[in-house]
Order: structure tokens, then C-alpha cells, then sequence
């Protein structure tokens, strides 16, 4: 709410998950703030019950649950042996926009 309030205030909010973009409508609708003419709005995780059913449409990362979990079970079954050697292992996998009306 303080972040808002600011002259020099953000034109965009990227949230960390839908749930916390739903929070974040209700305080910019509390300040008197539009979705996307006074400041866009975007989220991650596009849960289908709140992003798309939030007004207008919540704009959303789709994160590819499935892709994800198929990466990391291969990873597992390949590399079973050599997992307590390595060090953490980071693998990148495409996150779709879900362009909607909040951006």
C-alpha cells in the first residue's frame, strides 16, 4: 500500500504467485487504482480459479507442472549414482505468458 501511495509509484507489479496478484487487486481497488490503465498487473502460476475468473483477466506465467516433473524424475532415474557427488542442478524449462487483460 506505501509502494503505491509514492508519486514515483511502479506502472507494473509482477507477482510472485496468482494468489498474491488477487491481493494485489483489492489493495490497488482499495487505493482507488485501475487494472491495467493505472498500473498492469502479472502473475505466476496460472491457477485457471483465480486468474481467469479475476477482473479483468489476470495476465500469468503458466508454470509446466508436468514438463517439470518429467524432467526431474529422467534426471533421477539417468543420474542416480552421481547424485550425492554433484552439487544443487538447475534446469531451465519454459513458462508460457498467459496474456489476459491485466498487462
Amino acid at each position: 500500500m506505501k509502494l503505491m501511495q509514492r508519486l514515483d509509484r511502479p506502472s507494473a507489479i509482477f507477482c510472485f504467485n496468482d494468489r498474491m496478484a488477487m491481493g494485489a487487486y483489492d489493495a490497488l481497488r482499495k487505493l482507488g487504482l485501475a487494472i491495467p490503465e493505472d498500473i498492469a498487473v502479472m502473475g505466476f502460476d496460472n491457477e485457471q480459479l483465480i486468474a481467469a475468473h479475476l477482473y479483468p483477466p489476470l495476465s500469468t506465467m503458466q508454470l509446466p507442472h508436468y514438463e517439470m516433473g518429467e524432467w526431474a524424475v529422467n534426471y533421477l532415474i539417468e543420474h542416480d549414482a552421481n547424485l550425492a557427488a554433484g552439487g544443487p542442478i538447475q534446469h531451465k524449462i519454459e513458462c508460457p505468458l498467459v496474456k489476459r487483460e491485466s498487462a
